[in-house]
């Protein structure tokens, strides 16, 4: 009997020295800065992976990129999974 495969990935996280962009509006990271409202400013995730952010995890206020992940550890917003140690998807915003 074959067995079925997981659709479900595991969680890689991407290296520290990943480059990503910064939102000034939310905080959110993206490694793309046209899914983000207000770039503000690029760093790598070392400039943020285990900073703990008192902030609430936030959407964002444009509606831009409504898919959105928050880190276990940290308290980070991301667009990207990847860009987080312990992601878990956000509820998305009622219209």
């Amino acid at each position: 009997m074959l067995k079925k495969h997981s659709k479900k990935k595991a969680h890689v996280a991407l290296p520290k020295e990943t480059p990503a962009f910064f939102c000034a509006n939310c905080g959110a990271v993206s490694l793309d800065p046209n899914k983000i409202c207000k770039v503000q400013g690029k760093g790598t995730k070392a400039d943020w992976c285990g900073i703990p952010d008192n902030n609430p995890p936030r959407q964002c206020v444009n509606h831009k990129h409504n898919v959105r992940w928050v880190c276990g550890k940290c308290n980070k917003v991301s667009v990207n999974a990847e860009l987080l140690c312990e992601p878990r998807e956000m509820p998305k915003p009622s219209a």
